[in-house]
């Protein structure tokens, strides 16, 4: 059966996204399809394959976004995902501007601020505490998805990888392990909410160019822990700019975030 896709990146976190119909389901996609489809070489290539779909009847959402990661794992969100999912629905499927979107990790609202810029909610799910692994203070919790945070003098001193990998996979944050995010403050301004960001992701077992979710994870613990204020500024690996608003309500629930989208090209492939 071949169909048609199209290939988007979200501050270069890259995505297969799918129309959802009766054809193109979570149910007919099996896991080694999509790693298949996300492999670099062998593929189509990716970080992970979102599928969006709008419902047919009224219901208490607008569309639904369903994500799995390269390795063809099912994932609760993705930030930068869910903006490229939006876009997608109103470029691909003629929906309205702003949306409320279906995910496993709840109902998030979406907005188009622009033709390469969405707005986005991001569920904050469990609160973000200090721990200590080997004696290095770092924290964690989950902004829709787990994430440790760990804050360095220079990010670009750090092996995203090696480190990333042993605290994805550490005793403390078992059995669902977590992303990992590095983050270092912007000595260039003297702004205490400008940061720099580099993620380890879970699924795709590497570094990636960014994680929306991962972002607004650090943005919430530079605002507890290194008072810093919102909206929070971090700039990529790769210099882009993302920038999360920290409401002041409490308890805090839902956070937003703001970045680029692109949609990179558009073809057909077999399924």
């Amino acid at each position: 059966m071949n169909i048609s896709f199209s290939k988007m990146h979200g501050a270069g976190n890259d995505f297969i996204m799918l129309t959802g119909t009766e054809l193109v389901s979570s149910h007919t996609l099996k896991k080694e399809k999509i790693a298949e489809l996300c492999h670099r070489k062998r593929g189509i290539g990716a970080n992970g394959l979102i599928i969006v779909s709008i419902p047919e009847q009224k219901t208490g959402y607008d569309a639904q976004m369903t994500y799995y990661n390269s390795d063809g794992s099912r994932g609760e969100m993705c930030g930068n995902g869910l903006r490229c999912a939006a876009w997608y629905a109103r470029h691909r499927l003629n929906q309205p501007k702003e949306l409320s979107i279906k995910t496993d990790a709840g109902l998030l609202f979406t907005e188009i601020i622009d033709a390469s810029s969405v707005k986005i909610e991001i569920p904050y799910i469990v609160e973000f505490t200090k721990v200590s692994v080997d004696n290095r203070e770092m924290y964690f919790g989950n902004t829709g998805v787990p994430h440790v945070v760990v804050f360095v003098d220079d990010i670009k001193e750090i092996d995203i990888n090696k480190e990333g990998r042993f605290l994805r996979y550490h005793e403390k944050f078992s059995p669902a392990g977590a992303n990992v995010n590095f983050v270092s403050i912007n000595k260039k301004t003297k702004d205490k909410s400008s940061f720099f960001i580099r993620t380890y992701e879970r699924g795709v077992e590497e570094e990636t160019s960014a994680c929306g979710t991962g972002i607004s994870a650090s943005a919430i613990c530079a605002r507890l822990y290194k008072d810093a204020r919102s909206p929070v500024g971090f700039i990529t690996i790769d210099n882009d700019l993302l920038k999360v608003e920290i409401p002041s309500d409490k308890p805090l629930k839902k956070i937003y975030l703001t970045g680029p989208v692109c949609e990179v090209f558009t073809g057909n492939c077999h399924l």
